[in-house]
């Protein structure tokens, strides 16, 4: 993920096909007096779908009979070639399916060429930027931005450079539709594509792995695949962190990089919110496997090969091989140890620490240096790789990634309530008032109320089943914690966080899993502020924490900061992108002001998903750059699901960019100072979050909204993809239809860019926009506002992705009665887009398309395919008997997962 312009030079009008013309210009590519050429990323796809065609081309042949071959390619051949689409397409591609009902092999061969191309597409548009990225300089001029910030003292930049870890938390939420293999053999390949051979091989492999999953993975799947991109990400800090000490070293002071400024986390079995399939095994299970890329990490950085094994090397030409070794097989025994079915707290011959490893390998080479030079000073190489080694310990430890513990704070409150009753402190405490609660809960904590598990006997019936998973998951956290090490398991985090109460539920939870005494708190409670209106609440809810007599002193004490994760997702849900987007800006800043009144640091961990409705931007420059300087102090902190775990961590080539990427800019634009533009412009976005927020409400709570999303949009058809563990809505009544408050944020949002919507992306954008009347104070306001830009940027890369005219074949599923529905969006889509262009338009020297348009205006005749196959594919399934129905299912996920490939999911 790469920082690309993306402006236009004038505000353009909507074509015949709904798509605005700005997103079209690039996609006459390099004739036209008046249209801008490709760029070179899009250049390379114009080229790359050509020379794709020609190789799977030839597997249609070899996959059909000449017949239904020749069919196929007379409806793909004219998006090849010209990339502007034919007008007749949805009607072709509806004649098609309508005529091959009883053959869906063909539908089906037919979606899997095109998800073929957009993955490939999609990849080498991504592996494209990072090749364009220039980590060195970004890296050079973060560290030299910082510095001066520091006022150019070594010892302020040192202690401020300690702080500024960033930290890409992998969470397995259901986005990534297509099969891991098929997204292996495009990581595998991908770096390759410009060979021929290895071209042809990349669209075999791909081609091969396409399908649909045949059922859903696992919690350990899911750590499985994840533990792969950690082990990129391991790779990748190590050699960010060696390009970051060399640079240091060059600044005036010569100050010294000492802490590891990179760390993964995850959320794979620890993310417990409507995810019935996470216990106390699955947890311990998922830790383990994490565990397992750290040992790999350490074993094959001292193997012989002269890019890792200079330390090795070193001590084998000093004499040390036998010492080495037996270093090797402690590393060995305590690996199998802690890997071993039940791995105990870490006692005998065994390595205590990673910490303790390392320190082993520097007393070896310093007697090493010694004997032959009666000097403890080693080799510049070899002390830097030891250095290094450190970093990693500190990072990794042995555990490899962090888990965090996520639940929703209702579970919370029926656990606890539970224990308390058990406890004989109080048997009703879920109907007492929230002051009350706050008495008994400090209660608990200050005076030592004792809460033993031996006092927690179940009778064995279902109505308590989930009460003892949550007991046996949380009696299991400081097991896990003594075994691995504090960094395996170091946060709680709480879903739907609404009152102080819901804060100390957790911090008694933690009491009672003998992690929080009088004097400590061994994981850090973590709100997760996530509507606007809880938003809205959240410096009462912080003022609460901090203010709090027990937490205040064992926060002060511990020098930790305070974290709050803030949702990008619930808030955009139920009260639109422009209201959430101001929210959790706002929000920050006013949690910010408290922490500092009360003398303690804040960390803001941001819940991002993939695409733009729920806050994600073209690059980490972008996301990172527009925020809050004052809220970087800390690091950065944020969310990758799903789709987005490889597409930026999948090979290290690609990790080390977006690491890089994500760690410059947070150096770049961290800054103690408030950001000014807050008090400038405040008051207009109050007045523009509150009109977007009442217009997007007005469509939210339409009563036929629901009938019109769950037949115009393939919702219905989400839960057969088969793409996470965890289910896409949370539970309801048998028989209750679709309630919009049951579903996810995810499907939501996804459901809507595969129909060519993108609806939450933009909804009450333009309203307000536009009634605010003054584009000119708009325009301003862009050029001088890294927020404010990037959220019309954002917003533009959004429309982007949408088509009207696509959206109507979609439309046109849904009941008459809830055609207004449409209307309002297709009103609202065109008003938006107007006033974006508008406001871009006022700056002359943004005169380009970005890059992300131009890769979607080459992708775009296959997306149009694929979505109007779906639509084509939902409208005879409807009207289909029941065993035609089912043989559609599969085409219908298939066309999903192209449509994703191209567009992102959620």
């Amino acid at each position: 993920m790469f920082r690309a312009t993306a402006l236009s030079s004038k505000i353009p009008s909507l074509n015949h096909s709904g798509i605005c013309t700005r997103a079209l210009a690039g996609s006459h590519s390099e004739h036209g007096p008046n249209i801008r050429p490709l760029g070179p990323i899009a250049r390379k796809l114009q080229h790359l779908k050509q020379a794709n065609h020609r190789v799977l081309q030839n597997k249609l042949r070899q996959s059909l009979s000449a017949e239904h071959a020749a069919q196929i390619e007379k409806l793909i051949e004219p998006l090849i070639h010209d990339s502007t689409e034919s007008d007749d397409t949805p009607s072709m591609i509806e004649n098609f399916v309508q005529s091959n009902l009883h053959h869906p092999e063909l539908i089906s061969t037919t979606l899997k060429y095109l998800n073929s191309q957009l993955t490939i597409l999609s990849g080498a548009e991504r592996h494209g930027r990072v090749k364009q990225f220039n980590q060195d300089e970004s890296l050079k001029d973060g560290l030299t931005t910082l510095f001066e910030n520091s006022g150019r003292s070594p010892q302020r930049f040192t202690q401020q450079l300690a702080k500024a870890k960033v930290s890409p938390v992998f969470t397995a939420h259901p986005t990534h539709f297509n099969r891991p293999e098929a997204s292996k053999a495009l990581l595998d390949n991908l770096s390759m594509v410009d060979t021929p051979a290895s071209h042809a091989q990349l669209c075999d492999e791909v081609w091969a792995n396409q399908g649909v999953r045949e059922q859903k993975p696992s919690v350990q799947d899911e750590a499985r695949l994840f533990a792969n991109y950690v082990r990129n990400l391991h790779q990748s800090s190590h050699q960010i962190h060696q390009k970051l000490q060399a640079q240091v070293s060059l600044l005036p002071g010569k100050p010294k990089l000492e802490n590891a400024l990179i760390e993964a986390g995850n959320w794979v079995g620890g993310d417990r919110d409507g995810n019935p399939f996470i216990n106390a095994k699955v947890l311990t299970e998922v830790v383990k496997t994490m565990s397992t890329a750290a040992f790999d990490y350490y074993q094959n950085r001292l193997n012989s090969h002269p890019a890792n094994g200079k330390l090795a090397a070193f001590l084998r030409t000093k004499g040390r091989e036998s010492d080495l070794q037996d270093c090797l097989e402690k590393l060995a025994r305590t690996r199998a140890h802690l890997l071993g079915e039940s791995a105990l707290p870490i006692q005998g011959d065994l390595y205590q620490s990673a910490s303790e490893f390392v320190d082993d390998l520097e007393h070896m080479a310093r007697d090493a240096s010694t004997a032959h030079s009666k000097s403890p000073e080693l080799p510049t190489d070899i002390q830097s790789e030891l250095d290094l080694l450190r970093l990693d310990a500190q990072a990794i430890g042995f555990h490899g990634a962090s888990t965090d513990i996520r639940q929703n704070s209702a579970m919370n409150e029926k656990t606890v309530g539970e224990l308390l009753r058990k406890a004989n402190v109080h048997t009703d405490y879920e109907n007492l008032s929230e002051e009350d609660r706050q008495a008994i809960l400090t209660s608990v904590l200050i005076n030592d109320t004792p809460i033993e598990k031996s006092d927690l006997i179940f009778e064995k019936s279902s109505a308590n089943s989930d009460l003892e998973r949550e007991i046996d998951l949380i009696s299991n956290y400081k097991t896990i914690q003594d075994t691995y090490g504090q960094k395996a398991l170091p946060n709680c985090i709480t879903a739907n966080t609404e009152t102080l109460s819901d804060m100390l539920e957790v911090m008694v939870l933690l009491k009672f899993a003998g992690l929080a005494d009088s004097n400590t708190l061994k994981m850090n409670v973590i709100p997760l502020i996530e509507t606007v209106n809880d938003l809205h609440n959240a410096p009462k809810i912080l003022t609460g924490m901090l203010e709090h007599p027990w937490y205040n002193r064992i926060l002060t004490n511990s020098a930790n900061p305070q974290q709050v994760m803030v949702g990008y997702s619930d808030s955009n849900k139920l009260d639109g992108p422009l209201a959430s987007s101001w929210a959790v800006y706002e929000g920050t800043a006013k949690m910010l002001d408290i922490a500092k009144a009360h003398g303690l640091d804040l960390m803001i961990f941001h819940g991002r998903g993939g695409t733009e409705a729920r806050g994600s931007g073209d690059s980490y420059s972008q996301e990172i750059r527009s925020g809050n300087p004052a809220a970087l102090m800390q690091g950065f902190r944020q969310t990758e699901q799903g789709e987005e775990v490889p597409a930026k961590f999948g090979t290290p080539e690609i990790s080390t960019g977006n690491l890089g990427d994500m760690l410059a800019s947070t150096l770049a634009t961290m800054h103690e100072k408030p950001d000014p533009m807050l008090s400038k412009h405040g008051h207009l976005m109050d007045k523009l979050a509150n009109q977007a927020r009442a217009h997007y409400n007005a469509l939210y709570k339409h009563p036929q909204l629901p009938t019109f999303f769950e037949h115009s949009t393939p919702i219905g058809f989400v839960g057969h993809s088969n793409a996470g563990s965890r289910p896409a809505s949370r539970p309801s009544a048998s028989g209750e239809g679709l309630k919009l408050e049951k579903l996810r944020a995810i499907p939501w949002v996804g459901s809507w860019y595969q129909a060519g919507m993108a609806t939450p992306a933009f909804y009450g954008t333009g309203t307000a926009l536009h009634d605010h009347g003054n584009v000119t104070e708009l325009i301003k306001v862009y050029k001088e506002w890294p927020f404010f830009k990037s959220f019309i940027d954002r917003t533009a890369a959004a429309l982007d992705k949408t088509d009207m005219t696509m959206a109507e074949q979609y439309a046109k599923l849904a009941p008459a009665n809830s055609q207004a529905v449409f209307d309002a969006i297709r009103k609202e889509h065109a008003l938006t887009d107007q006033m974006i262009r508008s406001i871009q338009g006022g700056l002359s020297e943004n005169d380009n398309l970005s890059d992300v348009s131009q890769s979607m205006s080459v992708k775009r005749p296959l997306l149009k395919a694929a979505q109007s196959m779906q639509a084509s594919l939902m409208k005879a399934h409807r009207q289909a008997g029941p065993h035609v129905q089912e043989r559609l299912i599969n085409p219908i996920v298939l066309s999903m997962q192209a449509i994703s490939s191209a567009n992102r999911f959620g």
